[in-house]
């Protein structure tokens, strides 16, 4: 594996080429051209080097349920990332986190979005679930309680700018995706479905899905929070 010293100091050297002095640009390509060359480094493992890797744990086990992926997929068009579901056998049984790849500046972001609308999602949901009629049948409650949250992504998706990435991101993240996970599947989320009396049960979870806000300009380190309600 090449280093990482080598792999900054061919970004660096690409970023010098495009200088406005020529004579430092020409330096600098060939340069980058030298150690792409001594080390077998093309120009899409150095973009893949810009990629980076952050995990978020679930709730869910095997196989995550059809409306937690698409809370995954609100957050990757918000913020330009991909995410991978990573599946573990524990001793308790199954346990799964939700992997976000993208440009080291922005997936952090994502991740710690995802973090955050993943709890308020829950909560809200459990709530519903909590307030349905006691004689509900429990395949019956859970069905609706699953059509309220896949709502309530449906609700939270007005408050995002789906960001539009280039080919270069795009060809960045598939190949650090590839090359991190070579055997990977397709997922497969647990859907439920939902019926036509579970209108209601929709409305609610749009409403309040409404609720939630995104911000892009969340991070951690500055420690904001997206606001909820």
């Amino acid at each position: 594996m090449t280093p990482d010293r080598i792999l900054r100091k061919i970004e660096r050297c690409l970023a010098l080429s495009r200088s406005a002095n020529e004579h430092e640009a020409g330096t600098a390509l060939r340069q980058a051209q030298r150690l792409m060359a001594e080390y077998g480094i093309s120009e899409i493992d150095v973009a893949a080097s810009t990629i980076d890797r952050v995990a978020i744990k679930t709730p869910a086990g095997r196989e995550p349920p059809r409306w937690l992926n698409c809370l995954v997929q609100l957050v990757n068009s918000a913020f330009g990332t991909a995410a991978v579901y990573e599946p573990r056998r524990t001793v308790g049984g199954w346990q799964g986190d939700f992997a976000f790849l993208g440009e080291a500046s922005q997936v952090r972001i994502a991740a710690y979005a995802f973090e955050v609308l993943q709890r308020q999602l829950i909560s809200d949901r459990k709530a519903f679930l909590n307030g349905m009629h006691k004689r509900a049948k429990r395949v019956t409650k859970v069905r609706r309680a699953d059509a309220y949250a896949s709502a309530w992504v449906a609700g939270a998706y007005e408050h995002i700018v789906p960001v539009q990435k280039t080919e270069e991101a795009i060809a960045a993240i598939e190949h650090f995706q590839q090359r991190l996970y070579p055997e990977l599947e397709s997922l497969k989320a647990i859907d439920r479905g939902h019926r036509r009396d579970d209108h209601r049960a929709m409305a609610k979870g749009y409403a309040a899905g409404r609720h939630a806000r995104l911000h892009s300009g969340v991070d951690r380190d500055k420690h904001k929070e997206l606001t909820h309600g």
